[in-house]
């Protein structure tokens, strides 16, 4: 092991693979945080929602003096000369638990929604993490595959110095060969160049501060599931928007119901601030208040035909939904078949390009193959390994697409 790759492993405060990234991701995110607060709220609402069923106390104080001056002033049949008065008002609505209950299913619909909108947010965020750490793996094997190539690039350059040493090659053709080593040794650190940036991406992403260069660990390939229906995440929003759509009927039908609240009062009032008036001016009174919805235009009617719109809406964006996440699966199902056999297809011509380019080497030892023709062999080697590697890259991304279809 080189003192860089001793120096790799030495760096255990990062998070290596994609599940630690995924859960730091969700951790730090302040989107999935204020969802979470945002269903808290809810909750408390319903608490609001409840006081307010109870009675409510109000106090009033009022000092209103209509003096008449020299003849001027208001009628005294209307302002009895002023108004001194400090109540207590007490109000609760009665038989108002249709309502009640009415209100509770919308705020617990309302939760509903913010945590079926946390949970795509999650998976969105699991999406862009997931993506970014292929990328970043990708680039780390493309890194890991120069390194290697160099190595073997430097052990071969040992023997061919000899070999030229002996006149069995012309110092021109060991230059070839010296500066193909030297364009491999400029790859090494491109690729290294990369491998950082899209590890400073994918800590980015997840809001990891540690700067430190580390080595990411090998993906595990997803289940193969299967489509999820109308309970996926992505469709759940639509079956919640139906519900809000029929709690707002009924809301429509509860508000134009009668109206009783019992009311009651106990304080001061009079029309004279001299004190024996006020020591008896105090008193209580307590009633019955109905209001009754008569006539208001035909709101209500236009209530029920904007509901109906927005049901239609509702309708068509569902329709459109399952048609695409359907048509989505079965393209990306495809898409693993083709992945898997051009994988298989390229392995073999990795097998076979490997095998040329160690025979390349022994025939290279012993003059029997030209410099360039070797370097034929690895170039070759070198665009197998490539296209490998992408081609894996891409097939995880084709898996994983399929899970999360089947959320």
């Amino acid at each position: 092991m080189s003192i860089q790759d001793f120096a790799l492993a030495q760096t255990p405060d990062s998070p290596r693979d994609l599940a630690a990234f995924l859960r730091v991701a969700r951790a730090n995110s302040p989107l999935l945080a204020d969802y979470a607060g945002q269903v808290r709220q809810t909750r408390l609402d319903s608490l609001r929602r409840r006081a307010q069923q109870r009675p409510q106390l109000a106090g009033t104080a009022a000092v209103v003096a209509a003096p008449t001056v020299r003849g001027y002033g208001y009628d005294e049949a209307v302002s009895n000369g002023g108004n001194y008065a400090a109540v207590v008002t007490a109000t609760q609505p009665l038989f108002n638990r249709p309502v009640l209950q009415n209100d509770f299913r919308i705020l617990e619909n309302q939760g509903q929604v913010l945590r079926n909108t946390g949970r795509l947010s999650a998976l969105d965020l699991r999406r862009s993490i997931t993506d970014q750490f292929l990328t970043a793996y990708a680039a780390q094997q493309q890194w890991s595959f120069s390194r290697a190539l160099l190595r073997q690039l430097r052990q071969q350059d040992e023997v061919l110095r000899q070999l030229v040493n002996g006149g069995i090659f012309k110092q021109t053709q060991y230059l070839t060969y010296y500066l193909s080593m030297r364009s491999q040794e400029v790859a090494v650190q491109q690729d290294q160049l990369v491998y950082r940036r899209e590890l400073g991406v994918l800590r980015y992403l997840s809001g990891v501060s540690d700067t430190a260069f580390a080595l990411l660990e090998a993906p595990t390939p997803p289940t193969h599931r299967a489509l999820a229906g109308l309970s996926a995440v992505a469709q759940r929003q639509y079956t919640l928007d139906s519900l809000r759509l029929q709690l707002e009927r009924r809301a429509i039908d509860l508000g134009y119901r009668p109206q009783l609240s019992w009311v009651a009062d106990a304080g001061l009032q009079s029309s004279s601030p001299m004190p024996v008036r006020l020591a008896h001016s105090f008193g209580v009174s307590a009633g019955l208040m109905l209001s009754v919805p008569v006539f208001d235009g035909h709101q209500r009617q236009i209530a029920y035909d904007r509901l109906k719109v927005a049901e239609e809406i509702r309708q068509g964006y569902r329709r459109f939904l399952t048609t695409q996440r359907s048509q989505q699966y079965n393209q990306l199902e495809g898409l693993v078949q083709a992945s898997n056999q051009l994988s298989a297809t390229l392995r073999q011509q990795l097998t076979v390009a490997e095998a040329l380019v160690k025979a390349g080497r022994q025939q290279l030892a012993t003059g029997d193959i030209s410099i360039l023709d070797y370097l034929q062999l690895v170039n070759s080697y070198r665009a197998f390994q490539f296209n490998l590697t992408q081609a894996e890259t891409e097939r995880l991304r084709t898996l994983y697409a399929i899970d999360y279809l089947g959320e």
